[in-house]
């Protein structure tokens, strides 16, 4: 296995973590799949960069974050809107965005602008990112504290050989948008186990009224504020069952909370609703502040 250096953290900007697919099937043991939070924009790097679906990325909150390269290699970054700059070791710099492949070289140095829509962008290198695995994952889950520790600077990460093929497309340079900006986003649902345990009317009010990101959300989960609080038909107390990425839990204060990649493998809230595969991954790129609605799948 390749340990080649390929770059060296210069900033981290808020917080600056390795992932990959995850750890999928253990919940058994208590530890959650983790991973990337938004896993359709991870793919995208990797897929395009002719990776496997298993290398590992670097999954980047906001931006604001600066790396020196220490051997050439191709990268992408993707997820979020920003500009990404790129200053040669001869003083040229290149103006770039996500979503744009790049060839760098030793001694460059590329920063990640904070991103002008999105939170969370992925950047991708030519065969991924070497690290120790835990549990079968080189991802780091906030919440349990597995896998490798958040990047921090001075840091230095080398490459790995998670190369899907050696003939790929070195012609492509620009990858088409995912995600646009919009007023309001719509989530897209399927019901919950637990929705029988709300009126009819809270169940009309989840899919009708809209819906405030807070402060207080991460990886775990983002938690979400209603002008009116769902009310529950059942009182009782719920014994602690299985969670999924995605479910949406309603806890006493009627504010429903969406599990995210590190949430906890159990709980004890009914769950309305569980978000699909897609809107789990859109709702990474989601910032507090942020006005979303629920619709159900059909």
């Amino acid at each position: 296995m390749s340990s080649t250096p390929v770059l060296r953290v210069l900033s981290t900007g808020p917080q600056l973590l390795l992932e990959d697919r995850g750890r999928p099937g253990r919940a058994s043991l208590g530890v959650s799949p983790s991973g990337s939070f938004d896993r359709l924009s991870a793919a995208r790097a990797n897929h395009a960069l002719g990776n496997t679906p298993d290398a590992a990325v670097l999954e980047i909150l906001l931006g604001g974050c600066e790396f020196e390269v220490l051997n050439p290699t191709s990268l992408v970054v993707t997820g979020t809107d920003a500009s990404v700059s790129l200053r040669r070791r001869r003083g040229a710099v290149i103006d770039a965005h996500t979503h744009r492949i790049l060839d760098v070289a030793t001694g460059d140095r590329l920063y990640i602008e904070p991103a002008r829509y999105g939170l969370r962008a992925y950047l991708g290198i030519r065969g991924g990112f070497l690290a120790q695995e835990e549990l079968g994952s080189r991802s780091t889950d906030t919440l349990s504290g597995l896998g490798p520790t958040p990047l921090a600077e001075g840091d230095v990460l080398s490459k790995a050989s998670d190369i899907a093929e050696l003939a790929w497309w070195p012609a492509l340079r620009t990858l088409p948008v995912l995600w646009r900006r919009v007023a309001e986003e719509t989530l897209t649902v399927i019901p919950g186990p637990r929705e029988d345990w709300f009126e009819e009317d809270a169940l009309d009010l989840f899919y009708s009224q809209t819906y405030e990101v807070s402060q207080d959300s991460n990886r775990v989960g983002l938690r979400l504020t209603g002008d009116v609080p769902l009310g529950r038909r059942r009182k009782e107390e719920l014994p602690s069952e299985g969670m999924v990425r995605g479910s949406i839990q309603v806890p006493p204060n009627g504010q429903p909370v969406v599990f995210g990649p590190d949430h906890p493998v159990t709980g004890g809230y009914p769950v309305i609703a569980v978000l699909t595969s897609r809107s789990c991954d859109r709702s990474a790129q989601l910032r507090p502040g942020d006005r979303i609605r629920f619709r159900r799948s059909h």
